[in-house]
């Protein structure tokens, strides 16, 4: 049984011949070369991908929001035109039974200009004056408003915050004759 487990002592120089054969001849030395440039090439692949990560890259400024004015188009004929002037006469405080509050408003309206305004749209609104937000409106809509006309108009019950202080304003909107 041994023997079969032990090779014959007469093969041994045959295989490392063979082994020897197989390293110079059948591109061991060869093979050793394109190992260590693999090694070498893989070394440096690994070495870029660590660098890439901690490479820094050029920080860019944060643009700044600007305001941009919203764009209007006006269009003037050359004929007679409505012009409008507001004023509020008077804006009051009240307080209800329940201590809610309300404000009335009054103001006046005048076409200056040559022409009658069509569809004009008064808008009166109440505006808190610590945040400049619109608490709340009333709108008026006259179909036909005369050059030279003068209209005065109060708008009850406007709601607001008791403890607010607010003003009001008027804005007139017309259809181009």
């Amino acid at each position: 049984m041994r023997q079969r487990l032990m090779q014959p002592a007469h093969r041994a120089p045959y295989l490392l011949y063979d082994l020897r054969s197989m390293h110079y001849h059948a591109g061991g030395a060869a093979s050793l070369k394109k190992s260590h440039t693999s090694r070498l090439l893989l070394a440096c692949l690994i070495g870029f991908i660590v660098v890439a990560g901690c490479a820094e890259t050029p920080e860019t400024p944060t643009p700044t929001p600007e305001v941009t004015p919203p764009a209007q188009t006006t269009y003037t004929h050359a004929g007679p035109q409505p012009s409008f002037s507001a004023t509020v006469t008077a804006a009051t405080k009240h307080f209800r039974s329940d201590m809610s509050c309300y404000w009335t408003v009054t103001g006046a309206v005048t076409n200056t200009g040559d022409a009658p305004g069509r569809n004009a749209v008064i808008r009166l609104m109440l505006i808190d004056d610590e945040t400049d937000m619109i608490r709340s409106t009333e709108t008026i809509l006259i179909p036909r408003f005369g050059a030279g006309e003068k209209t005065i108009f109060t708008a009850d019950a406007l709601p607001g915050d008791c403890d607010r202080e607010y003003r009001a304003e008027i804005v007139v909107t017309y259809d181009i004759p």
